[in-house]
């Protein structure tokens, strides 16, 4: 038997690894290519949040005007005024509108009274008419409350100033009738409620507000329309812009109450929210010689903070072309 000579000996594998040089070389040159990457990665990315941060002002901005513009364009005519930013309202801008949401003619006495019933503007007791061909759906409550307005002429005119209530009335039936084979649609009215009217105002008893008796105190033409055209409105819309150098600022829609001739004024937690981060908004109206027309223009300014804390700001504009026939 041969003796073992090293019992005691073991044999290792020969260690592999990085030296600390080793290491220290590998971090330098591996943050050397990272630094040089960021300085050229940055740019294109910092050009991409920031295209997406004005894409996305410049939405909210365009669905802002846009639905303004819808509404306001549909306003009943003559109703669209502007309360511009003062001292005395803070510096918010309220730009207010009675709005439509359907309308037709109605049958006159001028008109074949064989089969209708003609709209009255001499008889106090005469709440019906008879509509002439179609008119959009109306809705009564408890959905909604719907006006009736006639030839509409604005501030200033007697029983041609919606806001004062002088040419509307209140909706209360749709009944039909049958005359053959026709089908009459007729319209019943009221005067305005108290709950249409400021607190104090005087509610008219009679049923029929359009008319104007022979007999009347004040001696007066009625107001008639030339086209025998009526619309179907709603409660006065207020658009409020309240905007801030610093891009807080908020644009809201809200629904006035009653019917006045003071320009309403509710506050931003009264209305739904169209925009914020609003920094300034603009409103004109400029109607022609004829007031036949208007042009309302619309400008809307957005702002966001960018990362290195100046304000990046987006400014778009809209011109509205309104009919103010009624």
């Amino acid at each position: 038997m041969t003796p073992n000579l090293m019992p005691n000996m073991v044999f290792k594998r020969p260690q592999r690894g990085f030296t600390l040089v080793e290491m220290i070389v590998a971090i330098v040159l591996t943050a050397i290519i990272a630094g040089t990457l960021v300085l050229f990665i940055r740019r294109p990315v910092t050009s991409y949040l920031d295209s997406a941060g004005r894409a996305e002002m410049t939405d909210v901005a365009d669905l802002a005007l846009r639905r303004m513009a819808r509404e306001i364009r549909a306003s009943l005519p003559n109703s669209a005024r502007l309360t511009p930013p003062s001292d005395q309202n803070g510096g918010v801008l309220y730009l207010e509108f009675i709005p439509t949401f359907g309308g037709g003619r109605y049958l006159s006495v001028e008109d074949s009274t064989v089969n209708g019933t003609p709209l009255s503007f001499t008889s106090l007791a005469a709440n019906t008419f008879s509509v002439v061909g179609s008119v959009q759906p109306i809705q009564l409550p408890p959905a909604r409350q719907d006006y009736l307005a006639i030839y509409n002429l604005g501030a200033g005119f007697q029983d041609g100033d919606a806001y004062a209530g002088t040419n509307l009335a209140r909706i209360t039936g749709l009944p039909t009738v049958t005359a053959g084979a026709q089908t009459i649609q007729n319209i019943t009215f009221s005067s305005l409620a108290a709950a249409d009217l400021p607190a104090g105002s005087t509610v008219s008893t009679v049923a029929n507000p359009f008319a104007v008796p022979a007999n009347a105190a004040t001696p007066r033409l009625a107001n008639m329309s030339p086209d025998q055209r009526f619309q179907v409105v709603g409660k006065p819309v207020i658009f409020r812009c309240a905007g801030n150098a610093s891009g807080t600022g908020t644009l809201t829609r809200s629904v006035a109450a009653t019917f006045s001739t003071t320009p309403s004024a509710p506050t931003a937690a009264a209305g739904a929210l169209l925009a914020n981060n609003v920094v300034a908004c603009d409103v004109t109206i400029e109607s022609n010689a004829h007031r036949q027309s208007a042009l309302v223009g619309l400008t809307l300014t957005l702002g966001r903070t960018r990362p290195d804390g100046g304000l990046e700001t987006v400014t778009l504009i809209h011109q509205i072309h309104v009919d103010n026939t009624p």
